[in-house]
């Protein structure tokens, strides 16, 4: 056996990630010279304007543009298990799914689909600059970490689809058209 465990060397992956997130996301704070409006959730401004679509929604179309969608968990404020939800700079949806051609694989420890082993999550935003800062944090932390983000991901306005690595390409395509034709 090496000198460290699996699940050290995995702990302090996790840790690096999270201070690189950190990192990129003190980057963009504002400034006292920054001109910006204080907004509520799911208020934006921007080059998407204001989002009011519902992830919930963007899942229901998921379904009837054919994705074989199984257990589907809508999140709030109070129950996204990551406390990003509405919080500044982050997103005003999210739904997580199971894919039902793959088995349901919940977290460690939590009655939480994982996206990653099961099939995938919705995140709306409230602009498409927030969208896009949000895929540049998840770009980074692939950079910093390739083998332990792997994922697809799609978005259509101030739409994120984020999709397991489990999937094949054929499969995530399937939901790439879906998104595409999504019309919030």
């Amino acid at each position: 056996m090496g000198l460290f465990s699996g699940k050290f060397l995995l702990r302090i992956m996790i840790g690096l990630m999270l201070l690189c997130l950190a990192v990129a996301c003190r980057q963009n704070a504002p400034t006292e010279d920054d001109d910006f409006e204080l907004l509520t959730p799911g208020e934006g401004a921007g080059a998407g304007g204001t989002s009011e679509i519902d992830s919930g929604a963007v899942v229901e179309h998921l379904k009837a543009a054919g994705m074989p969608i199984g257990r589907v968990d809508v999140y709030n404020a109070e129950t996204d298990p990551v406390s990003r939800l509405g919080r500044p700079g982050q997103y005003v949806g999210k739904a997580i799914f199971q894919d039902s051609r793959l088995p349901l694989v919940l977290q460690e420890g939590q009655d939480v689909i994982s996206f990653q082993n099961s099939g995938g999550i919705v995140e709306v935003f409230p602009s498409t600059a927030e969208l896009e800062d949000r895929k540049k944090a998840l770009d980074l932390a692939r950079q910093q970490f390739p083998a332990a983000f792997p994922e697809y991901q799609y978005n259509n306005g101030v739409v994120l689809l984020r999709l397991g690595h489990v999937l094949t390409p054929e499969q995530a395509a399937g939901y790439e058209a879906a998104i595409a034709s999504f019309e919030g």
